[in-house]
């Protein structure tokens, strides 16, 4: 919005003072110096008049010149008592001091001069137009090419922010009719680009919300539908059964099913307070090392089998990003759950750094990733060897993406050179945005 505004102003003030500077240094130089020639032309006036009233002034009879002064001649004469002009004191002194009187009407002219002889005024008036023609017609042109060329400023600056504003209304219709993957093309050059990056995001968003929902209403409906079924079987089982012994593991295997329901529904709250916390995230300077150290330390000490061990390199470098340690620890536990759980014998984390971002990778010599990528970081979504292997709910690297996408990093699935199994690399920015 801040572009919006100076754009804005930059437009307003080009328009009115630029083009009417333009416009006028055009006017005056299609029209030049017409004032400088009025001027010098009433001077040139001045001086006849006076020489022909000093030579009219010593002759005995002025009447006889004036009367035989040709009439078509560019000059006109006349002579007339000072009493039968009706002329202010202040001009009447004027004209006795011996300078001229110029008074103008329309397009002419009329110098008066005295003669004290006479008592008398000389009246000379010019039969050619001193003052030239207004240029109306150029005024008029000039005038409707300033507000053509305002209207047009005007134009040039609104049309992109019009059409973008089409555009986004355009989206948000089909957005609203259930289309959840339109988006945006951000302009390179646009007012509302913020508007539209913001656009973007919520709609990603609401996609990821609607997919989220239709995966756990899918995937409850299942997981929770198995132990329920054992459930009912069990307590039909219990109900025909006398030896105590058998209730007694029947029971057991009831309680195993409450546990298990029970366990389905935890994640499904976590996962659920995980959305809610998007606004809640508190980012500060992390030593990832030291926490990763941490995770490392406490998956070692739980892990039954010995001979899985996990590799940290490098192990003495320090390495700092921006985030919530809270929720990038829990990121750092699910990878390494992960790789424990699908690897055979080792686990390879390393850590290094480039100019924006500091780069986790955490690797395993299992089988790796067989299935679409993609799917397999929606909730509830587990690849084959996953199922095979072990029991769980698919819901480790849903939640890893997530915490993820909140810090503004990308998580990536490949195949580990080194080990030859799944790697996944995680990217945190050194600094925020």
């Amino acid at each position: 919005m801040r572009l919006l505004t100076l754009s804005l102003i930059a437009a307003v003030l080009a328009a009115t003072i630029g083009l009417g500077r333009i416009l006028d240094n055009l006017f005056y130089f299609v029209v030049p110096n017409s004032s400088s020639v009025n001027n010098d032309t009433v001077l040139v006036l001045e001086q006849v008049g006076k020489d022909l009233a000093a030579t009219l002034n010593a002759i005995e009879r002025p009447q006889e010149v004036v009367a035989g002064w040709p009439q078509q001649g560019r000059y006109q004469l006349s002579i007339m008592p000072l009493n039968q002009i009706q002329l202010p004191h202040s001009l009447v002194q004027q004209v006795k001091s011996g300078e001229p009187l110029l008074l103008t009407s329309n397009n002419e002219i009329s110098l008066y001069f005295y003669l004290d002889k006479q008592q008398s005024l000389l009246l000379l008036k010019p039969t050619f137009a001193i003052h030239p023609a207004e240029p109306s017609n150029l005024k008029l042109l000039l005038t409707l090419s300033f507000y053509g060329a305002l209207v047009l400023l005007i134009w040039i600056w609104t049309y992109p922010l019009v059409s973008r504003l089409i555009n986004l209304r355009h989206y948000a219709q089909l957005f609203g009719k259930g289309q959840l993957d339109q988006r945006i093309k951000v302009g390179s050059v646009s007012y509302v680009k913020d508007l539209e990056q913001e656009f973007n995001h919520m709609a990603q968003r609401i996609q990821n919300l609607v997919s989220d929902v239709k995966l756990l209403s899918s995937a409850v409906s299942h997981d929770l539908r198995t132990p329920l079924a054992r459930m009912r079987f069990g307590i039909d089982t219990i109900a025909e059964e006398t030896d105590l012994d058998q209730r007694q593991l029947y029971l057991e295997r009831l309680g195993n099913d409450v546990d298990e329901m029970t366990c389905l529904v935890e994640m499904l709250l976590d996962y659920a307070r995980l959305e809610q916390a998007m606004v809640k995230i508190d980012k500060q300077q992390v030593n990832l090392s030291l926490l990763v150290h941490q995770c490392i330390d406490t998956k070692s000490h739980a892990m039954n089998s010995t001979q899985q061990k996990i590799i940290l390199q490098p192990s003495s470098e320090t390495f700092w990003v921006v985030g919530d340690p809270k929720y990038l620890q829990i990121v750092v536990n699910n990878l390494l759950q992960n790789a424990l759980q699908y690897g055979e014998n080792q686990v390879l984390v390393k850590i290094h750094q480039s100019e924006q971002h500091v780069c986790l990778s955490i690797a395993d010599d299992g089988c790796g990733f067989s299935e679409d990528e993609k799917d397999l970081i929606k909730p509830f979504v587990r690849g084959k060897h996953a199922v095979e292997k072990s029991q769980g709910y698919g819901m480790g690297l849903a939640i890893v993406q997530r915490i993820i996408e909140w810090h503004n990093g990308e998580l990536l699935m490949t195949q580990s050179e080194t080990l030859k199994g799944a790697e996944v690399i995680v990217k945190l920015p050194i600094q925020t945005d």
